[in-house]
């Protein structure tokens, strides 16, 4: 018999225009592409991975999903069966942190029992923007969310995006392995 690989469903979440659809091109290409239009719905992606010390590749199915207020009607239907939520939100831009009490509301709608990790995207411009978001604000709110960890990302430079990905989806390996 062949070699059952673990299937991992990850949503990506949040406001319109906080880097979703950058750090996965990040992730999976680790590249910077500064022309990605808006996510009209969904989009889906896959990769496979491995973990320290855990001798079978992962599957990662990764769902970018639309962050207008117009798409929030469908976006339940791709919550279902998904381990593990990215929150994120744009360091420079009070109300998309502001609304991720609201994306968390959504998902838990939808599904229970997954893993989650929140992200504050755009580091690369707290150097020539006034910082909006604190570090000691974001790790309240992790706290309040229940989140494993928080990452602070920058999508064009690169920076925290495997580090985010690595934490989530080692916690959802542990979770799902107790």
């Amino acid at each position: 018999m062949g070699l059952k690989i673990p299937f991992y469903k990850i949503c990506i979440v949040g406001d319109f225009g906080v880097g979703k659809t950058t750090l996965l091109h990040q992730y999976l290409e680790r590249r910077f592409n500064p022309n990605v239009s808006s996510t009209i719905g969904s989009n889906f992606f896959a990769k496979y991975i491995k973990i320290p010390n855990v001798k079978t590749p992962i599957t990662l199915q990764i769902w970018d999903l639309a962050g207008q207020e117009h798409f929030k009607w469908v976006r339940h239907e791709f919550y279902k069966g998904a381990k593990g939520i990215v929150y994120v939100f744009d360091l420079t831009r009070k109300q998309t942190f502001d609304n991720i009490n609201g994306w968390k509301n959504e998902i838990e709608k939808a599904i229970k029992g997954f893993s989650s990790v929140l992200v504050g995207n755009k580091l690369d411009l707290i150097t020539s923007k006034k910082r909006i978001i604190g570090e000691e604000e974001a790790q309240n709110l992790k706290k309040q969310l229940k989140v494993c960890a928080y990452h602070e990302s920058s999508a064009k430079i690169g920076s925290g995006v495997e580090e985010f990905f690595s934490k989530l989806v080692s916690h959802i390996y542990k979770s799902s392995n107790k």
